[in-house]
This record gives structure tokens, sequence and C-alpha cells, in this order.
């Protein structure tokens, strides 16, 4: 009886090594396959820019433009992290307030798909800064990838904006994320100047 628990219990031992080992396998084809998004650089073009604003003592949402940028600092086995750079404003206003600056943790499955954490670097008060998470997943429209996200948050106490958008990555010379980002007409650089320090 005892030979037949430990023959099992030996039995059980060597399957959780062979799955351990397998997932470290499946790790390490995520990490070859999305590694290349450490080091870029993403923002919200002008067709993603609406975002709706809600709060109870409104009858309808009200639009507004949300340009987001992050930088993409760090990758491992399909988690990421870096800086993002946001900013909301009435749509077509403008606005001389410096972006909120939030850190960015994100995961991506071996298929595309993108959880992403975004926790302000700093909060006032006593109450700790609260975390918004949001989904997508890495689509590839026209041979060029793109993250289509959506997410919620409340930016202040009783408003929430909701808002979803095509992510394009920083890549040409002379682009909007050199001349001038849709929404706040600075370049990716000096929208995140600030929350790089």
């Amino acid at each position: 009886m005892r030979t037949g628990v430990l023959h099992r219990l030996g039995l059980v031992v060597a399957w959780c090594a062979v799955s351990m080992l397998g997932s470290s396998h499946a790790r390490a084809a995520v990490g070859d396959r999305w590694s290349w998004l450490e080091g870029t650089t993403w923002y919200v073009p002008e067709s993603g820019l609406l975002a709706m604003a809600s709060r109870p003592s409104l009858t309808t949402p009200v639009p507004v433009s949300d340009q987001t940028v992050y930088v993409i600092q760090g990758y491992k086995a399909g988690y990421f992290w870096g800086t993002t750079a946001v900013k909301y404003q009435k749509q077509g206003g403008t606005s001389a307030a410096s972006p909120s600056c939030l850190q960015l943790v994100g995961s991506v499955t071996p298929n595309g798909q993108l959880h992403l954490t975004f926790t302000p670097k700093s909060s006032s008060g006593t109450k700790p800064a609260e975390a918004t998470t949001g989904t997508g997943a890495m689509v590839r429209p026209n041979g060029q990838w793109m993250m289509l996200n959506q997410m919620a948050t409340q930016p202040v106490a009783d408003v929430l904006l909701s808002h979803w958008a095509y992510m394009k990555q920083c890549t040409k010379a002379g682009g909007p994320c050199e001349n001038g980002l849709p929404g706040v007409g600075v370049s990716a650089s000096s929208f995140l100047a600030s929350c790089l320090k």
C-alpha cells in the first residue's frame, strides 16, 4: 500500500515538473513574439481622440478629447511596463496644463490580447491613487501593428471617462510624434518630458 502511494506521489511530482517546463517554454515563445514592443512609443491618432465623460448630474455624456501617449521601457515574457502621459480636455479646446503622469504595467498573451494597468505617479491627499485598467488587442490593419484599447477611469470625484481607440506606434520621421500630436500640438517627447523626470 505504501509503495503504491509513493509511486503515485512520484508521478504527480514528475507531471508537475513537466508542466512547469512546458509553461516556461510557452513564456519563452510569448517573449519571442512580442519582445519588439520594448522601446516603442504609442499615441492616439486624430480619429480616436473622442472620449465620453459622464456624471450623475448630467442627462447625457459630454464629448471630450483624450490624448494618451506611452513609452514601453521594458518587456519580459509577455509583460511590459513604462511611462504614460495623458491629457483630457473639452473637444476643440486647448489647455496649458501639464499632462497627468502614470506608470503603465501591461500584459500581452500569445494571441495578442492586452490587459493594461495605469497607476498615477503621484496622488494628493491621504487616499492612495487608484489604478485605471483597460483591455485590448494587438491588431494589424493594413499591415501595421496597432493596439485597439478601451478603458474607463474616474479622473475626478464624480466624473467617469470612457474611451476606446486604435493606438498607433510612433514610427515615421516627421510624423505626428515629431511634428505635433493630435489634440495637444506638441511632439511625443515634449508631451512625455514632465513624466520621464
